[in-house]
Parts: structure tokens; C-alpha cells; sequence
């Protein structure tokens, strides 16, 4: 080639590398895909601007267990104040207790469970107990008992806190900056859905003692409703999957029709590419893909530990296998995955015929 012709297609692809790419995850990936696809001279239409096809969370009524409903008449009630369950009781029964938001709900039952197995091993101990006291302790015991795995499912996934976290309306985890607090919100949505998941956990082993951070529960709520991580993260998610896909697909349509290495040797064009790579995908995009992938494995592991010990509905099975199963290919995860994989094999296959991969 000419001196002049190569000086002249330097300059011009050089050009490409220079500019802003921007402040959002979308302005980020498009501008990646764009410097990638005028390298190769290959369209790539990742479509970031379209609607997230991201799986519809299921209505409330198809998340909600049903639970039995203990009503204590005069007498039962009136032998329960032997326990110090009746303030308890009366605090439920009350106007205010009876639009008890899903933390205090959750902290009801626990501690009214707690209050009962206690109140039992002390009467178990009396000779002059009530026999007829013992036997209600008894049944309620065993129905709050049955029933807290599904106390439970509801506290967190009929939550209108869950509920935020798995919305299509919200924009994706924002880009990383050096002295922004981004890093402690994602932080603060994982503690606050690992202590749920550490109530199951606790709860179901024998003879477990009540939390030791029970009155704290509701700001762990406050924080997923305020955050709303999991909503951000889907998004992220989609996005870079559509990116990734298209731009594996684009590095693949240029090697079927033509490398941009005929000789299999480094040409200026691909020295370009070369830097598009390490400037945009290994300096932008993958220490935001690492921190979205890091992050959600935490994410999808708690949901995946709730999802599986408690007794999900059938709407949140088959939402879970849309969105977090690897089992199925098709699932959001999924999906993320294979592009991927296959975005780092077509890069490979590119730089390793182009004599540009590492070590080569």
C-alpha cells in the first residue's frame, strides 16, 4: 500500500477513536457497537432505544398465599393475657395492625410465634397449668408453625418493595464515577435482600431465636423500595446482552465476507480495531459488565435461595424460569450469558487471525 493511501486511511479510522462516550450505559454501549461497526464497515443495530424485553412480573393476587385466619374469641383471648399475649394480639387486631405493612406483619408473626413456643415450655413446667390453655397454645403453635414459610413468601414477594424491584420502568445500574455513591447503593439493596433471606434461613431451623435486628426490618424495605437494584439490574442486563450479541454478529459477518487480515497479518485497519477493543470494550464496557455481573450473581443467588425453600406460587416459578434459570436457554440470564460467550469468541477469532491476540 502507498505511503500516502495508508497515512490517509489512518487518519481517517484514527478519527473514530476520538470523542466523548457519554454519561449513560446506553450513550456508553452505543458508542462501543458504532466504533466497532465503522472498523469493520458492518451495520450493528443493538436497538437500546426499543422497549426492554424483559419478562412481566406477575400481579399481586398471583404472588399472594393464602393464610388460616386465627380469630380468639372473649375467653380464648382473656387466658391468653396469662402469656402476655394479649397486647400482642390486640396490637393485630387493631385498626393500624390490620394495614400492617409486609415488614410488620413478618415481625408480628415472628414474634407472636416466638411468644407462643415460650409460653408453652414455661407451661409445660407448671403441674397447675391450664389444661385447656396448653391445648390452644397447642394448635396455634402448630398452625404459625405451618404457615411461616408462607408468611414469610408473602413479607417479600407480595411486597409492593419486591414489586419496585422487578419493574421494566426503571433505567439501567448508572456508569460508575470516581467519587459517586453508586457502589454503596448496589451494596445497600444486596445487604437489605440478604437479611430477608437470612430470616429464612434462621427460621427454618429448629428452636430458632427471634433476629437480633427484628425492629431494623423495615428500613432493610425502605432501601429496595428506595434503590430499586433489581429493576436497574434487569435493565443493565438487557442492554448489554443486546449489545454484545449484535457486535459478536458483526465481527462474524466481516470474517465470513472478507477478514479485515487477508493475509492473516496485522493491517492498519485492524490495528484500529485493536484499539476500539482495548479503549472502549476493555476501558468501558467490561468494568461495567463485570460490576453488573458480579453484583447480579449476588442478586439472583438470594432470589434463588428464597425462591427455592419457600413456597413460591406457580406465577413466580415460571417468572423465575424466565429470568433467572440457567436450565433455560431462553432465560434473561441466560441469554446475557451466551452473548457473552459468544462476544469474547468472536473477538478472539478476529484478533487471533489478525496475529493480534495476546502472546501471539
Amino acid at each position: 500500500m502507498p505511503a500516502a493511501r495508508m497515512t490517509s486511511l489512518l487518519l481517517c479510522l484514527g478519527a473514530l477513536l476520538a470523542g466523548c462516550s457519554g454519561t449513560t450505559p446506553e450513550a456508553m454501549l452505543d458508542n462501543y457497537s458504532e466504533r466497532v461497526a465503522r472498523v469493520l464497515e458492518e451495520p450493528i443495530e443493538a436497538g437500546l432505544g426499543a422497549t426492554a424485553d424483559i419478562p412481566l412480573f406477575p400481579p399481586r393476587r398471583e404472588r399472594l398465599l393464602a393464610l388460616t385466619d386465627l380469630r380468639q374469641g372473649p375467653i380464648e383471648v382473656l387466658a391468653l393475657r396469662h402469656c402476655d399475649l394479649l397486647g400482642l394480639i390486640a396490637q393485630r387486631n387493631s385498626s393500624l395492625g390490620k394495614v400492617m405493612r409486609p415488614s410488620g406483619q413478618l415481625v408480628y408473626e415472628l414474634r407472636l410465634l416466638h411468644q407462643v413456643r415460650d409460653c408453652l415450655s414455661r407451661l409445660s413446667q407448671d403441674p397447675d397449668a391450664d389444661p385447656q390453655l396448653k391445648l390452644q397454645l397447642a394448635e396455634i403453635e402448630q398452625i404459625k408453625t405451618r404457615e411461616l414459610p408462607a408468611v414469610l413468601w408473602n413479607a417479600v414477594y407480595a411486597s409492593s418493595e419486591m414489586e419496585a424491584n422487578f419493574s421494566r420502568g426503571d433505567p439501567a445500574l448508572p456508569l460508575r464515577g470516581k467519587d459517586d455513591e453508586t457502589a454503596d447503593s448496589d451494596e445497600a439493596a444486596l445487604r437489605s435482600l440478604q437479611a430477608l433471606a437470612n430470616i429464612q434461613t434462621l427460621t427454618s431451623t429448629p428452636d430458632w431465636a427471634l433476629p437480633a435486628d427484628l425492629d431494623g426490618l423495615e428500613q432493610h424495605y425502605q432501601v429496595l423500595n428506595a434503590n430499586r437494584f433489581g429493576s436497574q439490574w434487569l435493565k443493565s442486563l438487557w442492554l448489554l446482552t443486546g449489545t454484545l450479541e449484535h457486535t459478536a454478529q458483526a465481527l462474524e459477518r466481516r470474517e465470513q465476507r472478507g477478514s479485515i487480515c487477508p493475509q492473516q497479518r496485522p493491517t492498519p485497519r485492524a490495528r484500529i480495531l485493536l484499539n476500539v477493543f482495548r479503549l472502549y470494550y476493555a476501558g468501558e464496557v467490561q468494568p461495567y459488565l463485570a460490576r453488573v455481573h458480579r453484583s447480579g450473581e449476588r442478586w439472583k443467588a438470594l432470589h434463588e435461595q428464597l425462591l427455592s425453600q419457600l413456597p413460591a406460587t406457580p406465577g413466580m416459578r415460571e417468572y423465575q424460569w424466565q429470568v433467572f434459570a440457567t436450565a433455560n436457554p431462553d432465560s434473561l440470564w441466560q441469554r446475557y450469558s451466551q452473548a457473552r460467550d459468544r462476544h469474547t469468541r468472536s473477538w478472539q477469532a478476529t484478533l487471533r487471525n489478525c496475529q493480534l491476540m495476546p502472546g501471539s
